[in-house]
């Protein structure tokens, strides 16, 4: 236990806005992106309090989510349309979908695709390679998607909330009380978030456009993903556009 010639843009004025083609970004789909309070609450002010109810998050169907329990509890992962909860402390809990979030951001994807990770990523290289793989199959990275992986893990570090720390808030600061895990490998799932420039700080810590939970196999556990990298052989699924 312890206590992130006319130039063709004037041409285009000269249109109507009917006949106007709409840029990328307005075509691409928006994966029913929704959230619920934001990580720089958390951080800073160690805002723990409800903000949703499982019950009505998961009314809406989503396929992929991540987030925090209400008190600095424990975790909240969607996988698959899956809802699972991990507690830092055994004891007696509610129903999962009697609990409330403190944080949560969950998505959409109708299809996937899914890539075969052919090598080796490094922890320090997970954004990156996400950006760039989405982009390569038809998402901009611009916009905030929801991914899945199966496969093992390397050089990982996770935990699970356990209780508020009752102490100062800020950066520097520990959010919570949690449970940590690590380790050089590790087999299972993961469902996250990819977070829009705008959304930084809000579904990711700041300055990290992931927000990540493990799944173990069996899908009964789950676990906030701090900081970890992807064995070759992984499959990796995005949403098809």
């Amino acid at each position: 236990m312890r206590t992130w010639s006319i130039p063709i843009a004037v041409l285009v004025l000269l249109l109507p806005a009917a006949a106007q083609a709409p840029s990328a970004s307005d075509t691409q789909p928006r994966y029913d992106l929704q959230t619920f309070s934001a990580f720089r609450k958390l951080i800073l002010e160690g805002d723990f309090t409800p903000k949703v109810t499982l019950s009505a998050a998961m009314a809406k169907h989503p396929t992929t989510g991540v987030g925090a329990l209400a008190d600095a509890r424990g975790e909240i992962t969607i996988h698959d349309g899956k809802l699972i909860v991990s507690y830092g402390k055994n004891a007696s809990h509610p129903s999962a979908e009697n609990e409330s979030a403190a944080l949560l951001a969950t998505a959409q994807a109708g299809e996937w695709q899914t890539i075969k990770v052919e090598q080796d990523v490094a922890p320090d290289d997970i954004d990156k390679y996400l950006a760039l793989t989405a982009a390569a199959h038809g998402i901009d990275r611009d916009i905030a998607f929801p991914f899945q992986i199966r496969g093992t893990l390397a050089s990982f570090v996770m935990h699970v909330n356990a209780e508020p720390t009752n102490g100062p808030h800020g950066m520097g600061q520990p959010i919570a009380v949690t449970m940590e895990i690590k380790g050089n490998s590790i087999s299972g799932m993961i469902a996250g978030i990819y977070a829009s420039p705008d959304l930084v700080g809000v579904v990711s810590h700041g300055g990290a456009r992931t927000h990540s939970h493990w799944i173990s196999l069996d899908g009964k556990s789950t676990a906030h993903l701090d900081s970890w990298g992807l064995k070759a052989g992984a499959e990796l699924s995005l949403p098809k556009r």
